[in-house]
């Protein structure tokens, strides 16, 4: 029973069809975000998630473009400048292929696809194994928010938005927590290292002393050097594919 962390795998179907063959039905895995757009089978990779009990997603930036999307095409109230800039973040950030694969669903998939990505958490702040905690989110932590697991509906009534936790990018010295390890992704581990750039990205820590992770090694270029990183929990071991 291991529990793995992967992200960023956008669209890439056979990247994470290899992934998961490391993944068995007794282990869990955790998924920060963005499995769509760029690559052609997004909505292929999603909805496999979905029917995955031993998966646990959360909302990636380009997940939440997608909701936001959908939802300002049917909300006849909102202005229509606003419903302009929803449109354009979204189709700016290579969703074309993602959109042509939505429609072709049926309405029945196309709404519980939408509801899933609803209902996705912002965060699970204290995740526990093998006597170490980890903060789990795909860009950003919030120091706000430390135990549970953080859904949209949590923000109301404070001042912390979706943004912060999805698009919000670390800096290469910062630091967060002192009794928990963050695992992210979003920003590519090319921009925070040069030696290594495909490589997941620790700081300047061993991965075994990390304090903050990024496992986004940039599968979204697509290219010979460009890797989808999986790491165990268990032991900090990092898998590529």
């Amino acid at each position: 029973m291991a529990v793995y962390v992967m992200s960023d795998v956008h669209g890439l179907k056979d990247r994470y069809d290899r992934m998961m063959e490391k993944i068995h039905e007794e282990d869990t895995l955790y998924i920060l975000g963005d499995v769509i757009d760029r690559g052609p089978d997004g909505i292929v990779i999603l909805q496999d998630v979905m029917q995955r009990s031993n998966v646990k997603m959360l909302m990636g930036n380009h997940e939440y473009m997608m909701l936001q999307y959908y939802q300002a095409l049917k909300d006849e109230k909102m202005d229509l400048y606003d419903k302009m800039l929803i449109l354009d973040r979204w189709q700016r950030n290579h969703c074309q292929v993602t959109i042509a694969q939505f429609q072709k669903l049926t309405i029945k998939e196309q709404e519980e696809i939408l509801s899933y990505l609803a209902d996705l958490p912002l965060a699970y702040c204290d995740v526990h194994v093998q006597e170490q905690q980890y903060y789990l989110v795909h860009g950003y932590p919030c120091m706000q928010f430390q135990s549970g697991c953080v859904r949209m509906k949590d923000l109301e009534d404070t001042e912390v938005c979706v943004e912060d936790f999805v698009w919000e990018r670390i800096e290469k010295d910062e630091a967060f927590f002192n009794d928990r390890c963050v695992i992210l992704g979003h920003t590519p581990t090319l921009y925070l290292q040069d030696s290594r750039p495909y490589t997941i990205w620790t700081g300047n820590r061993s991965i075994e002393d990390a304090h903050v992770i990024n496992i986004d090694c940039g599968c979204a270029a697509n290219n010979a050097y460009t890797q989808l990183a999986l790491l165990r929990l268990d032991d900090r071991k990092v898998f590529y594919f």
